[in-house]
């Protein structure tokens, strides 16, 4: 797309301080020039504290004396005079639905040429905003928009306003501000949920996951991806996840050995037990008696006679 020069024409201004926050609203857009035709304020330190970080604009600002001047030393380019009031002579237009339809048909947008493509901006007075002679040479006569009885902004605002819907219809470099992140919904998802993790972990507290269309699981799947966690989220919370099914696996697990343990006798301890004493009997001579035993029940119970080993 064409390259963009926009130039805010500021007429007979008559507050410094509204020309100092116009300043700053062009620095907010990242716009910096302007031009003052026929100012009636004088610039002391107010329209500075007004510009606050937004210098440039102000200290660079060009003035003009009347029309015939503005004329011989501006480029021609696109004039958009903004305007509150709508009659005879003023076909008042919205400032977006003209700039779209500029942009999408006008010859000199779609030029293809690194020749910028020069707006001059108006915004009239703040007692009475422009006269008939000042959109003499105007392409456009555009409002902005607003919603409630008072269609009349302070120039500043009206200022902000125009230049950020320039922004939006024109497009440029967003402001990214240090340490500043993405927007999670623009950060990349991960591969793969942790679906298993997941089902596992509830599946260890007893959870009812037979219903395929809801249930618990495809509850808890929607409440976390509609936060959109990072993959590092997810990550970590695979770990947690893992992590405790293990431990709630081990101490099932554990309670269970005790509860075996304490109930019953193995049968393959007590025949363990039972050859390693015949073997003991039998090497002395003597005879042992086996008993097996499972569950204070007996099981079998015999006698092994053996002869001493010459």
């Amino acid at each position: 797309m064409r390259p963009l020069d926009l130039r805010v024409v500021l007429v007979r201004s008559l507050y410094e301080r509204n020309v100092g926050a116009t300043s700053r609203a062009m620095a907010n857009m990242g716009f910096t020039k302007v031009i003052l035709l026929d100012p009636k304020c004088e610039f002391t330190i107010e329209s500075n504290k007004a510009a606050a970080s937004g210098q440039q604009a102000l200290a660079e600002k060009i003035v003009y004396k009347s029309w015939d001047e503005f004329y011989r030393h501006e480029p021609r380019g696109i004039q958009i005079a903004t305007t509150a009031r709508d009659g005879r002579g003023r076909q008042t237009e919205d400032l977006e639905s003209t700039l779209v339809t500029l942009k999408e048909s006008h010859p000199e947008a779609s030029k293809k040429t690194d020749t910028p493509l020069v707006f001059h901006v108006l915004f009239g007075p703040e007692d009475h905003g422009l006269e008939g002679d000042d959109l003499k040479y105007a392409n456009y006569c555009c409002c902005l928009p607003t919603y409630g009885e008072n269609p009349s902004l302070n120039l500043a605002q009206a200022s902000l306003l125009t230049l950020f819907i320039f922004r939006r219809v024109f497009g440029g470099q967003r402001t990214q501000l240090d340490g500043q992140q993405k927007a999670r919904a623009a950060q990349k998802k991960p591969l793969i949920f942790p679906d298993e993790s997941l089902k596992a972990w509830l599946l260890e507290m007893n959870m009812d996951l037979s219903k395929r269309r809801i249930n618990v699981f495809t509850v808890l799947r929607r409440m976390l991806l509609q936060n959109a966690p990072s993959e590092k989220e997810f990550r970590m919370l695979e770990i947690v996840l893992q992590q405790s099914t293990r431990r709630m696996r081990e101490g099932r697990n554990s309670r269970k050995g005790s509860f075996l343990i304490k109930n019953m006798q193995c049968p393959l301890k007590l025949s363990l037990f039972g050859k390693v004493r015949s073997a003991f009997a039998n090497s002395l001579g003597l005879s042992t008696t086996i008993v097996l035993r499972y569950r204070g029940k007996l099981i079998s119970r015999f006698t092994c006679q053996s002869q001493p080993k010459p």
